[in-house]
């Protein structure tokens, strides 16, 4: 089982003003943070992209910034394609090439705070940046729903045809879902991450905003991580909210 961990990089600016002593102090506490998951062997570190759409650090230069202290994780960001085109979309994924970075998770995002949505599809994405060569390196990665509503469903059928490297799971809480996402892919040669959130009180609120159910692996999140490894072989650990309680979790592991 290979175990990533997820990382937000700083908001650009608080209270709707840019500060940069406070930037500057929020991304050595990023650097600290990977340093520490660089201590506990994970595998990996994904940075997202601008969550919510309040602007943040990019994920690349985020990724770039946490390098040396990361020791051996490979390094993944999130590039949202609400609010890029095709040429930004390009320069991110040149960018994350020259950065060093190891895969890349392409996925719509939240709106822009500003409301306007370029239009571009992270299927669309994921098959342009193929066909540019860029798959060649950078693994490129789309999200999946944590449960499979309908197998036939365009957005589902239009994921697999994009032949992506990896299907990124949102937030799971049954193993039986997860299960069935592993077993519906497998035929196609897509491997499939699981993404967990740490169950803790500060990250209650997350878990409500998406709808997250985490009552049946709340008491035994160990084993719940582990069983999720088998399954899908690697998994994406998410702690919004309580590093911490992250932490923790992978001191149990």
């Amino acid at each position: 089982m290979k175990i990533a961990y997820e990382l937000n990089p700083p908001k650009v600016a608080r209270e709707g003003r840019f500060d940069q002593q406070r930037l500057d102090s929020d991304m050595d506490a990023l650097r600290e943070r990977a340093s520490q998951l660089g201590r506990h062997h994970v595998d990996g570190i994904h940075l997202t992209d601008s969550v919510l759409g309040v602007p943040r650090v990019s994920s690349i230069t985020a990724a770039s910034f946490v390098k040396k202290s990361a020791k051996d994780a490979k390094l993944g960001c999130s590039i949202r394609t609400s609010d890029r085109n095709i040429i930004t979309l390009c320069q991110a994924a040149a960018d994350a090439v020259i950065s060093g970075v190891d895969s890349l998770l392409i996925l719509l995002g939240d709106a822009p705070t500003d409301g306007r949505n370029s239009g571009l599809k992270p299927s669309q994405a994921v098959r342009m940046l193929r066909e540019q060569g860029f798959d060649r390196k950078l693994k490129l990665d789309l999200s999946f729903p944590a449960k499979i509503i309908d197998k036939k469903a365009p957005a589902i059928q239009a994921k697999l045809d994009a032949r992506p490297h990896a299907l990124v799971t949102q937030s799971i809480s049954s193993l039986s879902d997860l299960g069935e996402i592993v077993d519906f892919v497998k035929p196609h040669g897509i491997k499939v991450v699981a993404c967990i959130m740490v169950p803790s009180k500060k990250n209650e609120q997350s878990a409500r905003m998406i709808g997250l159910d985490w009552s049946g692996y709340k008491k035994e999140p160990a084993e719940f991580v582990k069983k999720a490894g088998r399954m899908a072989g690697t998994v994406l650990l998410t702690s919004p909210n309580s590093f911490q309680s992250g932490i923790d979790l992978l001191k149990a592991l």
